[in-house]
This record gives C-alpha cells, sequence and structure tokens, in this order.
C-alpha cells in the first residue's frame, strides 16, 4: 500500500517543475559559500587547514539554516497542493486507505525530495570547487558523510512543515511558517536551544566538528531522535483524528 501511495505520490508532482527548485537551492547555496569564502579567504584559512573543509563551512552556513529549511517548506507545500484543490482531501479520506500510510508517503516523498537535492548540493559543491581551483584532495566520504547528517538532521523539521502544510489550506502559510522561523536560525545556532531548534538543527549537524556549537553530539542526536519521534507521532495523530480538511 505505501508503495502505492508513493507512485501517485510521484505523479502528481510530476508537472511542478521541481527540477528549478532542484538546481536553484543547491545553487544558491554553494555559490554564496563560494563568495563568502574567497572574500574572506585569509581569515578562513589557517596553516595546515584543508580547503575543501572550510569551504565546507560556508555551505553548512548559508544551506543548514536557510535554504535547506526554505525548500523543506516548499517541498510540503507541494506536496498537499493537489489535496487542497477541489476538495482532493475528502476523495483520498475516503478511500481504504490507513491515514498513517497516506501521512507516511507523503513525508517519505519529502524526504526524497531533500535527498535528491542535497546530492545535487554535493555535486555542485565538487564541481565548483575544481573550477575554482581549490586546492588539498578532496575529503569526499568526509562532506558525504556531512550530507548524511544533514538529512537525517533535517527529518524533525520535515515532520514539523508537513503537518502545517495538511492543516494549511493556501500554499503560503507553510512557507511563510518557514521563511519566519528561518530568519532567527543563526542567532539561535549559537544559544542551548540550537540544538532542539528544527531549523538549525541541519546546521548544525553539517557542520565539522571544529566549526560547530555542538558541546556533545550524543546529547545532539539524542535530542534530533527525541524530535523526530515526539514530532511523528502528534504528526500521525494530528492527521487521523479529522475525518475531513
Amino acid at each position: 500500500m505505501l508503495k502505492n501511495i508513493l507512485y501517485v505520490e510521484r505523479l502528481k508532482l510530476k508537472r511542478s517543475k521541481l527540477w528549478l527548485l532542484y538546481v536553484m537551492g543547491p545553487l544558491l547555496g554553494v555559490f554564496l559559500a563560494y563568495i563568502n569564502f574567497f572574500k574572506n579567504y585569509d581569515l578562513f584559512m589557517q596553516p595546515g587547514d584543508n580547503e575543501w573543509i572550510e569551504v565546507w563551512t560556508q555551505v553548512a552556513l548559508f544551506m543548514g539554516p536557510f535554504v535547506l529549511p526554505i525548500l523543506v517548506g516548499i517541498y510540503t507545500a507541494l506536496v498537499c497542493r493537489s489535496e487542497h484543490v477541489g476538495g482532493g482531501w475528502k476523495q483520498l479520506l475516503a478511500m481504504p486507505i490507513n491515514y498513517s500510510v497516506i501521512f507516511l508517503g507523503k513525508f517519505l516523498t519529502v524526504v526524497k525530495m531533500v535527498v535528491i537535492s542535497m546530492v545535487i548540493l554535493l555535486v555542485f559543491f565538487i564541481g565548483f570547487g575544481y573550477i575554482k581551483g581549490i586546492e588539498g584532495s578532496l575529503p569526499l566520504f568526509t562532506i558525504a558523510g556531512f550530507i548524511v547528517r544533514g538529512i537525517l538532521a533535517c527529518l524533525p523539521l520535515i515532520l514539523l512543515q508537513l503537518t502545517i502544510s495538511i492543516r494549511s489550506k493556501t500554499f503560503g502559510v507553510p512557507l511563510a511558517v518557514s521563511i519566519v522561523f528561518t530568519l532567527p536560525a543563526i542567532i539561535v545556532a549559537s544559544t542551548s536551544l540550537g540544538q532542539i531548534y528544527p531549523w538549525t538543527q541541519p546546521m548544525l549537524a553539517m557542520s565539522p566538528e571544529d566549526e560547530s556549537p555542538i558541546q556533545s553530539y550524543w546529547l545532539f542526536y539524542s535530542l534530533v531522535i527525541g524530535t523526530f519521534f515526539a514530532l511523528l507521532l502528534y504528526g500521525l495523530w494530528n492527521f487521523s483524528k479529522r475525518d475531513t480538511y
């Protein structure tokens, strides 16, 4: 059943021109990162530093708390858009499908969209690096690890934004929520609240250890996992408690 839901979700998004978001979001994050890196090269680079890692810290800074959360807000709004038009929720919920399967199908669809965006981010990061002549050996597995960590840290935010998108009949509300709560992300990241604030968790996870304000990675990932399960249970409960939207 879940496989069928995922297939239907993919069909509904087929005409959404997602490739523009997949390209423009990562491109913006990487572009800003390289501009800031070369503009402040002497400040970032110290003897013995790897240029690739130092550039990546700027990718995490721009992509993590700004571009990525806004993309999540857009993606979650997109997967709910067709249901908000023409009584789509009534038709969908009238079918003999468990509500939790519908919710999980939309959640996994957004996760797939985020994974695609992050893979493209990695491609742009490496491509721009070679074009700009970044020196030193490319720590591919280290960077890939940051990518995976960023995706995992996005899961609570996806659940939160999906729950908002399901309840919001207009496309602009979840996007506005994403933008409003993204704006203070950098400030919150430097406080103890940053580790439980869904809009900063991706940035913290994507940042190299020596650049991150995380004091305890065990505590941080425990909080990410705890936030994920709390939002998952709430999202499933919130979605199933009403018959129509």
